[in-house]
């Protein structure tokens, strides 16, 4: 079976024509860019509305995995739920009907090919990504004007939209660091364009915006979005680290501190010693390894025609690959070999290590390549790397 299009190269296939090198060095957490396309069908293989109507049949979805938005009126979760929470499907096809705004939360949990487009992502950015999506009715708003504490991508699936947008209150706001709308007012002056299908736009956190069905159709769009690591975070970990290590960063502050006649000049001085001490100790080396491990690991498996290999015999003259985007590390410790990878640690004998190197290189091999004792041996290994989603057949 083919690849689909945005395979090769998912940030490419959103920005186009402009280029990822363009992006990161001056767009990408910096500035809104819009890709108005004459293109109707570049994201239908991903969603439609008849695949919409199908989940929405069949699948029973968690309040929290379904909801509904509409600026004016505003609608509660209570008009379309029963009183044990669970969804009233009906009520929201009726709701929808009226003019809310459907909205499938996370929806690349319960949609393998939005996983697959997420996934590819992620080895880009190395961050999560996740899939929002949302179906507007004609001649309606689903949220007022706002901005996200994440990057997001917009893809155009059918239908158009009108987005607006403003000026940056917030530079990088924080996860959780949501819009205050008594605080947060829109400038006066602000850019538009008309989204429709094939379109995308990239719209960084912070910059607030807002979107209205445009025509007599549906729109329906997904909202990809990118769920950084900060550097925050990055020099947080770091401080844990050095605290484990010098007990002097967990002693309590002073008796007293909050009292108005507390004096801080001692107080102050303890800070920027151990403002130093950290300089002096913190260990980038060791951090970024940590987050860098912890995220392959947290990435989901990809187990696809895994069950088919599993079900057949293998032989000496099957060949085999990496999965493509599909990061493994093989590490020595405490006399094994671990191969940290998407879903946790696969654990190894230690002879298996060349083994590894060849079977995780990338390269296609064949199963008589591999250096074990025997061929049941090298079989093993192939079976066991297909089980943790690390091999397909490389037919």
């Amino acid at each position: 079976m083919a690849e689909p299009e945005w395979f090769e190269d998912p940030l490419a296939y959103l920005i186009a024509p402009t280029s990822t090198e363009e992006f990161f060095a001056s767009i990408f957490e910096r500035s809104d860019l819009a890709c108005l396309r004459e293109a109707p069908e570049r994201f239908s293989a991903l969603l439609s509305v008849r695949k919409l109507d199908s989940l929405l049949a069949s699948k029973e979805f968690s309040s929290t995995s379904l909801s509904m938005a509409r600026s004016e009126p505003p609608i509660s979760r209570s008009f379309y739920t029963f009183k044990n929470g669970a969804i009233d499907k009906g009520a929201v096809l009726n709701h929808y009907q009226s003019g809310a705004t459907l909205i499938f939360n996370q929806l690349h949990q319960n949609d393998a090919e939005l996983a697959r487009f997420c996934r590819a992502l992620e080895s880009i950015f190395s961050l999560r990504v996740q899939a929002n999506v949302y179906l507007t009715p004609p001649e309606s708003q689903g949220f007022g004007t706002h901005y996200d504490d994440h990057d997001v991508f917009i893809l155009q699936i059918s239908g158009s939209k009108r987005w607006r947008f403003f000026q940056k209150p917030i530079e990088n706001p924080y996860k959780g660091e949501k819009f205050q709308h008594a605080l947060h007012k829109p400038s006066s002056e602000s850019r538009e364009c008309i989204l429709s299908a094939g379109g995308s736009i990239y719209i960084p956190r912070g910059l607030m915006h807002e979107a209205e069905n445009y025509g007599d159709q549906p729109s329906l769009h997904i909202t990809v979005g990118l769920l950084s690591k900060t550097w925050a975070d990055l020099m947080l970990e770091a401080m844990s680290e050095v605290a484990l290590r010098n007990s002097e960063f967990r002693k309590s502050l002073p008796p007293g501190f909050t009292r108005k006649d507390f004096q801080t000049d001692d107080a102050e001085k303890i800070f920027r010693e151990l403002a130093a001490k950290f300089k002096n100790e913190a260990d980038f080396t060791k951090v970024f390894e940590l987050f860098r491990n912890n995220f392959v690991r947290s990435t989901s498996i990809d187990i696809s025609g895994g069950l088919a290999i599993a079900s057949s015999k293998i032989r000496a003259t099957d060949k085999f690959i990496l999965k493509p985007r599909t990061p493994a590390t093989i590490r020595t410790q405490d006399e094994e070999i671990v191969v940290v990878c998407p879903g946790g640690d696969v654990h190894f004998d230690v002879a298996l290590h060349d083994c590894l190197k060849i079977a995780l290189s990338g390269n296609s091999f064949s199963v008589s390549e591999l250096k074990t004792e025997n061929t049941t041996g090298a079989i093993q290994l192939v079976r066991k790397l297909v089980s943790f989603g690390l091999l397909k057949a490389d037919n």
